[in-house]
C-alpha cells in the first residue's frame, strides 16, 4: 500500500469542506482553564469520529475533562494512537486580533498567504481537523488505511494533562499500540520542517505576599496617602521574587537548582551539530519579537541553552490597581495582597517536585517564611513528569523524514523541543515510541492572530500540503515498522 494521485486528487476537490470543518472546530469554544465549552467539544468530537467511520466511540470520565476515545480497526499490522488536544488557552481581553478569534475567518497575511485565523488554527483545531480530513480521504478513495488508529482526544492539554496519565494507566490493554503520533504543523519559515525527539517539562507556582501572613501592611486595601507610614506587601513580594535570581532573572539563585541536569549526549551532540548548520539565528529572533539572546549567546550554543538549560520566569503579576488606561487612570491605594505567577521549564534529570521544595527552602532561608506558594500540582499521581524520549534510529522519525523527502522539503531533526506535550505518559504506560509532525504552516500559538496556513506563497506549505504529509506519513510509517 502506497500514496495515490487519486487521495490527493480528493484533498483537492473537497478542500472548501475540509476548510469549513476547521472552521467549524474553531468556532466551538474549548476553555479548558474556564471549562468553556469542553463537554460540548468532547460530544462533536465522539460525532465525528463515528461519521469517520470508528467503530469504537467512547467518551471516558476523569476526575477533571472527559477523554474521547476512539478505534479505527481496519484488520492491519501496526496500530498508532492518534494523540489529539480538544482545549484551547483562554482569549485574553486586551488581545487585539485581525479578525474574530472565534470565527476562523479567511486572511490574507503578509509572506505567508491565505490563512484561517482563529484561536486553536495551530494549537491544534487546525491540525485535528486536518487530520480528520485526511483519514476521510484515503478511506474514500481506497476503503481502508495502512495502520489501525486509535484516537485520543484530551481536553486538559493547556491545564498540563492533568488526568491523562490516570487515563492511560487504568486504560492499558484498550489502548496497546505500536508507536504514537500527534498531528500538528510544524514548517519552519527556513522551508524545512521540525521534527523533536523529546519535550521539557514545565513546573507551574504562585507566589503570594499579603499583610495577614506578614503581619505588616494594611488588611485591607487603604489610601495610597499612608504610603510613608504603612508597608506595602507588593515591594515584600518583589524582594522575595529578587532573592530568587540574579543576573536579571537568567541565573536562579537557590541551592541545588541546576543539580541533577544531564547534559547532552553522543547522539544529541551530533544532532545540535547539524542543527547548528541549518539554524537561521538572526530568523529565530525576528520571529520571537527579540533583537539579543540571553548572555549574548549565539550558534550551537544559543541552541544548546535553549533545548538544555532550564529557567523560571514571571508570567504575571498582580495585585492592587491592575485597570488599564494608564497613569490618567490610577486608584491610589496600598494593597493587602499581591500575587506572582511564575513558570519554568526543566530538563533532565530535574524533578519539579524536588524543585518546588528548594525554592521553598530558599524563601524561608532568606526570611520570607510568610510569602505562600502554590503550585500547580495533578490530581493523579500517574500524571507524572518521567523522563522519556526517542532516538534518531526509531521508525516514526525515519518515518516522518522520508514522508518529507518525498514531497521536496528538509527536515530539521532537533533532540528536544523548547516546550512540552504529554507524549512521555504513554511511553511510560503503553511503551509506545512518540512523536509530532506534520508539513504544513502555522504560528501565534497562545497568542493573537492564530494562524494556520490555507493557500500558501512560494515556499509555504498550505492545508491540502499537511494534509498530504499526514497521509503519506502513515503509508511510510506502515511500510517502515513492518520490515
Amino acid at each position: 500500500m502506497e500514496y495515490t494521485e487519486e487521495i490527493h486528487s480528493y484533498l483537492k476537490d473537497h478542500r472548501d469542506e475540509h476548510v469549513s470543518r476547521i472552521q467549524d472546530l474553531i468556532s466551538r469554544p474549548s476553555v479548558s482553564t474556564e471549562n468553556l465549552g469542553i463537554r460540548e467539544m468532547a460530544q462533536h468530537l465522539a460525532g465525528l469520529f463515528s461519521d469517520l467511520g470508528c467503530d469504537d466511540v467512547r467518551v471516558f470520565e476523569t476526575p477533571g475533562h472527559p477523554i474521547v476515545y476512539a478505534h479505527m480497526d481496519v484488520g492491519a499490522e501496526k496500530t498508532l494512537i492518534i494523540y489529539l488536544m480538544y482545549d484551547t488557552v483562554a482569549i485574553m481581553p486586551d488581545e487585539e486580533w485581525i479578525s474574530p478569534p472565534m470565527e476562523g475567518q479567511i486572511v490574507d497575511m503578509p509572506d505567508l498567504g491565505r490563512c484561517i485565523v482563529g484561536r486553536g488554527a495551530v494549537n491544534t483545531k487546525g491540525p485535528l481537523g486536518a487530520f480528520v480530513n485526511t483519514v476521510e480521504a484515503i478511506m474514500a478513495t481506497t476503503g481502508t488505511l495502512p495502520v489501525n488508529l486509535k484516537f485520543i482526544a484530551e481536553g486538559e492539554e493547556e491545564m498540563a494533562s492533568r488526568n491523562l496519565g490516570g487515563f492511560i494507566a487504568e486504560n492499558v490493554d484498550l489502548l496497546a499500540a505500536d508507536a504514537l503520533f500527534f498531528p500538528s504543523a510544524r514548517q519552519q519559515d527556513s522551508g524545512r520542517v521540525m521534527v523533536t525527539l523529546a519535550s521539557r517539562r514545565g513546573i507551574t507556582f504562585e507566589l503570594e505576599c499579603s499583610s495577614k501572613a506578614w503581619g505588616r501592611g494594611p488588611e485591607w486595601e487603604i489610601h495610597a496617602g499612608q504610603g510613608a507610614l504603612i508597608d506595602n506587601p507588593m515591594w515584600r513580594l518583589v524582594e522575595a521574587l529578587n532573592c530568587l535570581v540574579e543576573q536579571n532573572g537568567t541565573e536562579i539563585k537557590v541551592d541545588g537548582f541546576y543539580d541533577n541536569i544531564l547534559p547532552p549526549d553522543e547522539e544529541q551532540s551530533r544532532l545540535l551539530d547539524r542543527l547548528a548548520e541549518q539554524w537561521d539565528e538572526e530568523d529565530h529572533k525576528r520571529k520571537h519579537g527579540t533583537k539579543r539572546f540571553i548572555g549574548d549567546v549565539s550558534g550551537r550554543d544559543a541552541l544548546e541553552q535553549l533545548l538544555f538549560r532550564p529557567y523560571l520566569g514571571i508570567r504575571g503579576f498582580y495585585g492592587g490597581d491592575t485597570r488599564p488606561g494608564g497613569v490618567t487612570v490610577t486608584q491610589a491605594i496600598i494593597p493587602n495582597r499581591a500575587v506572582c505567577k511564575i513558570g519554568g521549564s526543566l530538563v533532565p534529570d530535574q524533578d519539579k517536585y524536588h524543585i518546588a521544595d528548594l525554592i521553598r527552602k530558599h524563601l524561608d532561608d532568606n526570611g520570607y517564611e510568610d510569602v505562600q506558594m502554590r503550585m500547580r500540582e495533578s490530581p493523579n499521581p500517574h500524571s507524572d513528569d518521567t523522563w522519556r524520549r526517542i532516538h534518531a534510529d526509531d521508525p516514526l522519525v525515519e518515518a516522518l523524514i522520508a514522508s518529507n523527502e518525498q514531497m521536496g522539503l528538509e527536515v530539521e531533526l532537533w533532540p528536544r523541543s523548547a516546550g512540552g506535550w504529554p507524549g512521555h505518559l504513554f511511553q511510560k504506560f503503553l511503551g509506545t515510541s512518540f512523536i509530532s509532525g506534520g508539513s504544513g504552516r502555522g504560528g501565534s500559538a497562545h497568542a493573537p492572530n492564530e494562524y494556520l496556513v490555507l493557500d500558501g506563497l512560494p515556499g509555504v506549505n498550505g492545508m491540502v500540503e499537511l494534509e498530504e504529509s499526514y497521509a503519506r506519513f502513515l503509508y511510510e510509517y506502515a511500510a517502515i515498522a513492518g520490515r
